[in-house]
């Protein structure tokens, strides 16, 4: 047995609770550390740029999220189906179905680069309600960001498949480099040679290049079983339909990202009177917190897809009923820590950001009651990696997505018409509390009309 396939193997027989975090630790903290990045960047941008140059990036973020949310679309629809595959050794259909994710990903690129050019400036003047101390910044960031996609989508693709065929660590390892990589070339760029916002997007896309490179040579060493340029290229619309269906679920959480900031940004600008400027920076700041936690959470859900995918494409059951067990407990644990966290120590985190008393205080007020019910998030995310994991997109994308389209960004609209601004910050929390009714009702429905374990676990095939 090859040393890959050996890895591939330890999904499908090693002990489940080693198993879980020995895949689970490396991913959480790769995602942490490119959380880290995210707030160490903006603390570079308002330490020596200025203030406009991180309003600016941070009006981006809607606009950016919609990049993550369509490289994540690409990335986890491959990663489900790819799992599958390598757990039943069917290697030629793992190379196509990678050749496909590789079409697929160069298509939505070009895309996204026509779209810009067409209406990527009017869209930061809107964003920045015409403000050229904000819009110029924003757009410079933009355009480099939309410029380097190629390869921030590359990279997803690599590293995404690095995890299903089981290098978790070597994958780990590669975007802590990056990462590191990453907040140093802002450092020179930003701090040193004082290129203000494209420094931090260039010194992004230098960071990726360098991961990229490294995977490559990884690959042609013939350390996998996916080469890194000899695939099927002749494939590579393979597995379109079910990348896109199966990949919609996580895509269109991060997706939700987007359009829920850009929903709550609104409605403060509606609600807050002459404090908007405070607020809006106060949640800026709450947005990145949570936004580095949430990172750490979908790195869990992560490798519990590889351990479910593989264990379920084997046919083994039983270890995927413990894998999501294990899973939903750690969820749990890991929402409830961070939830207590941004509770107590809202004030505190916020002094790293700004020296602002008004901007502490206020994200002091506002995190607190945004986080009330973030226990809940870390089992419903669980649960709903689980049905995208064995195949099940509809109920995956009903668990994944009805927080954010069915009820966070309708709340946000309409509860601020009685309670006023509060009404903001009370739409997440109530938002999760309907999510968990709704995770009860489709696992009651799920046992009922498939039979399913707890509505989660289908039983095994029977000879």
């Amino acid at each position: 047995m090859s040393q890959s396939h050996g890895r591939m193997a330890d999904y499908t027989h090693a002990p489940i609770v080693p198993l879980f975090f020995k895949t689970a630790l490396p991913i959480v903290f790769l995602m942490s550390v490119n959380g880290l990045f995210t707030v160490v960047d903006a603390i570079f941008l308002g330490w020596f740029v200025g203030p406009d140059a991180l309003a600016g990036v941070t009006l981006m973020f809607p606009l950016v999220m919609i990049f993550v949310a369509l490289a994540s679309l690409v990335a986890n629809g491959m990663a489900s189906v790819m799992a599958r595959q390598l757990g039943a050794e069917d290697l030629e259909a793992a190379r196509a179905s990678f050749a496909g994710a590789h079409g697929l990903s160069a298509l939505t690129c070009l895309i996204l680069l026509f779209l810009f050019l067409i209406g990527g400036a009017p869209l930061v003047a809107l964003a920045a309600n015409g403000s050229e101390n904000l819009s110029e910044p924003g757009y410079r960031y933009l355009l480099i960001t939309v410029i380097a996609s190629p390869l921030a989508f590359a990279v997803g693709l690599q590293t995404t498949a690095l995890r299903v065929e089981g290098w978790v660590g070597f994958m780990a390892g590669i975007g802590v480099l990056v990462t590191v990589a990453n907040i140093a070339l802002n450092y020179v760029l930003i701090a040193l040679l004082g290129w203000g916002v494209a420094g931090s997007a260039i010194g992004s896309a230098v960071a990726q290049a360098v991961g990229l490179v490294i995977v490559l040579i990884f690959r042609m060493r013939g350390e996998t079983p996916l080469p890194a340029f000899a695939l099927p290229w002749t494939a590579w619309r393979t597995g379109w339909k079910s990348f896109l269906a199966l990949g919609a679920p996580q895509s269109l959480s991060f997706l939700g990202l987007s359009l829920g900031s850009g929903t709550i940004i609104i409605m403060v600008q509606a609600t807050s009177g002459d404090s908007y400027e405070t607020v809006v920076a106060a949640y800026g700041i709450a947005m990145r917190l949570l936004s580095f936690s949430f990172l750490g959470l979908m790195g869990m859900a992560q490798a519990l897809q590889a351990m479910i995918g593989n264990n379920y494409g084997a046919g083994r059951q039983d270890r995927v009923a413990q894998s999501l067990r294990l899973g939903v407990i750690c969820g749990l644990f890991y929402a409830a820590s961070a939830e207590a966290i941004f509770h107590f120590g809202a004030q505190a985190l916020a002094g790293m950001f700004v020296e602002d008393p008004a901007v502490i205080a206020e994200v002091g007020r506002i995190l607190p009651v945004i986080v009330a019910a973030y226990v809940l998030a870390g089992p419903a995310v669980m649960i709903s990696t689980h049905f995208q994991a064995i195949g099940d997109a509809p109920r995956a994308a009903i668990l994944s997505l009805s927080r954010t389209y069915l009820f966070a960004i309708p709340l946000t609209l309409t509860l601020p018409v009685w309670l006023g601004e509060w009404g903001v910050w009370v739409a997440g929390p109530t938002a999760e509390v309907l999510m968990l009714g709704l995770t009860l009702i489709v696992l009651t429905q799920t046992a009922r009309t498939r039979g399913y374990r707890f509505g989660l676990i289908p039983k095994p095939a029977t000879a």
